[in-house]
């Protein structure tokens, strides 16, 4: 397939990923649970057994798609490369979708549901930069002002909200901090916390503020708290009222860990290890921090967010484009980079994808979000231990196999139309 057909590149998956390649687990005995609205195949249907056909709601070209994505993955879960949600949408039409493996790994029971809540990780980080573009888009901040201006017991003078916003404001980590000097690993660390711990213990920048990128969850933490202090409400009832309410997004929620919703179906996360084999990684005292992690929810609902996205009546036009672009302009050499809230990859001179992935204890999540071209690509795992950047490259080149070969056949019947009218047909 040629550079300009295949619209998701090798470059592009490491970039999503962003860590080294883990060599998946065998796993011998793999199950794959109910399949749901769009496709209902067998987990052991073979390549010769799904030649193109209709199937309930999807068009011709978008069942041939749903099954070679559908082989795909269930071979993949079979040889033990992943656990969890997957949807694959285009056009606002949902191609795909399923459930692979089970919450309790270990015993192998508790299938994984449609309904089930996944820890979102770093992918929590788009809902807290649209909470934040929300109160700013009512007037209520200003994100050029400084953090200091909202919350005066911030220690530092001169970042911006923005800053915090594209990851530039050279902030330490609060986890390194925490892991070294907060007192109580049994009491959980919140994010009203984090003023004495950042004030006391990593008061050093580590860059001028605006200067360059990094990576930080620090700032999305400190994000949430400003949400709560402009709203007056806690970072999980601001997403309730705000984000999850209006979307209808049923099965998310931000997590507590001071009063762990044991009733939500929260899925639990899997690390391996050769001497123990696969072992459950449970909160701690980190999980108090919410806005850079702590949002659960599950694919269903991230495709009603993805939606929300293409909507002026969630977020105004204008603030969306400004969501998503980049701190620095792309180009040929700099083809990566952060927006508000979402990183930005730069696939070709005319075309833009935006995404987040995220990793946190036992949870990876996927979200690609290419807006110019529709196209959606949710992925929730429920083990850690795995890397599926080779699987999402598969995918997008079968979505465009297919569409090259509509293009090319559309191309064709036209031309034969100007033939016969040309030659009087």
């Amino acid at each position: 397939m040629s550079k300009n057909k295949k619209y998701i590149s090798t470059s592009l998956l490491l970039a999503l990923i962003g860590i080294v390649l883990i060599s998946p687990i065998p796993w011998n005995h793999a199950h794959s649970n109910a399949k749901e609205d769009i496709v209902a195949f067998k987990a052991t249907h073979k390549a010769s057994d799904t030649v193109c056909t209709q199937i309930r709601l999807l068009s011709q070209e978008d069942s041939c798609k749903a099954q070679e994505i559908d082989q795909l993955l269930t071979s993949a879960y079979k040889k033990g490369r992943f656990s969890g949600q997957f949807l694959y949408a285009e056009q606002g039409r949902v191609i795909y979708k399923n459930c692979f493996g089970f919450s309790n790994i270990r015993a192998r029971r508790d299938s994984i549901k449609p309904t089930s809540a996944f820890q979102l990780a770093s992918l929590s980080k788009p809902f807290t930069a649209v909470a934040v573009m929300q109160l700013y888009q009512e007037g209520k901040l200003d994100i050029n002002r400084t953090v200091k201006t909202y919350l005066p017991d911030f220690p530092f003078e001169k970042i911006t909200v923005k800053e915090l916003l594209q990851h530039r404001s050279g902030l330490q980590n609060y986890i390194y901090a925490a892991e070294n000097f907060w007192p109580d690993k049994e009491n959980p660390l919140q994010n009203s916390d984090l003023d004495k711990l950042m004030g006391t213990y990593a008061q050093r920048l580590d860059f001028k503020p605006g200067s360059r990128f990094r990576y930080c969850n620090t700032n999305y933490a400190y994000l949430a708290l400003l949400v709560e202090k402009i709203s007056g409400k806690s970072f999980g009832q601001y997403f309730e009222e705000n984000i999850a309410q209006p979307l209808q997004m049923q099965n998310s929620f931000v997590y507590n860990a001071q009063e762990p919703q044991e009733e939500r179906n929260i899925v639990r996360g899997y690390s391996y290890s050769r001497r123990t084999g696969f072992y459950q990684r449970r909160p701690d005292y980190l999980d108090g921090v919410v806005g850079d992690k702590g949002l659960m929810s599950n694919v269903e609902d991230l495709f009603r967010f993805d939606q929300a996205l293409y909507s002026n009546a969630f977020l105004a036009d204008t603030i969306r484009d400004l969501m998503f672009t980049p701190a620095v302009p792309l180009s040929e050499r700099h083809e990566n980079d952060y927006g508000l809230g979402f990183r930005i990859k730069q696939e070709s001179p005319d075309h833009q994808i935006v995404y987040h992935n995220g990793w946190w204890k036992g949870f990876r999540s996927y979200f690609i979000h290419d807006y110019q071209r529709e196209r959606t690509l949710i992925w929730l795992v429920n083990r850690s231990d795995v890397t599926i950047n080779p699987y999402i490259e598969k995918i997008f080149d079968i979505a465009v196999s297919f569409s090259d070969a509509e293009l090319a056949q559309e191309t064709n019947a036209n031309h034969s139309e100007d033939l016969d009218e040309a030659f009087g047909s």
